[in-house]
């Protein structure tokens, strides 16, 4: 089951996600985490993301701390949002562009223990397999 979760605005605790058993296809993004740049601190952790499959996806598996769109925020200040304890395990299918995997911690509070094992994923974009 996928679920949107409510954006994270203000100093905050987001524990214990799993999501898994999905296909996602035709999208942008696939599992993703994303922090905005300059606001407010807090955790997130035991994230963890199994038996996925993706079809068409542009980035299949991303941790975006330096989520800013539409330059609403200033992306030069670091997120300081505590990213720890995720797993993408058991992820197969295709990617449309040649980066499958974009890990973008903060350099403030970066990343702790992020684990990737049996990512099976195929690039299918223009510039060949």
């Amino acid at each position: 089951m996928l679920r949107k979760f409510r954006e994270v605005r203000e100093e905050d605790h987001v524990v214990g996600i799993f999501i898994r058993n999905c296909t996602i296809y035709d999208t942008n993004n696939g599992v993703r985490i994303k922090t905005w740049p300059a606001l407010h601190g807090g955790i997130a952790s035991d994230m963890h993301f199994e038996d996925i499959i993706m079809k068409n996806v542009s980035i299949p598996i991303l941790i975006d701390q330096v989520y800013c769109p539409w330059n609403q925020c200033n992306p030069k200040i670091p997120s300081k949002v505590k990213i720890n304890n995720v797993s993408f395990k058991n992820i197969q299918g295709s990617s449309t562009t040649p980066i499958a995997i974009r890990l973008n911690c903060s350099s403030s509070v970066p990343c702790e223990k992020v684990e990737l094992a049996n990512i099976n994923l195929e690039y299918i974009g223009a510039d060949g397999p």
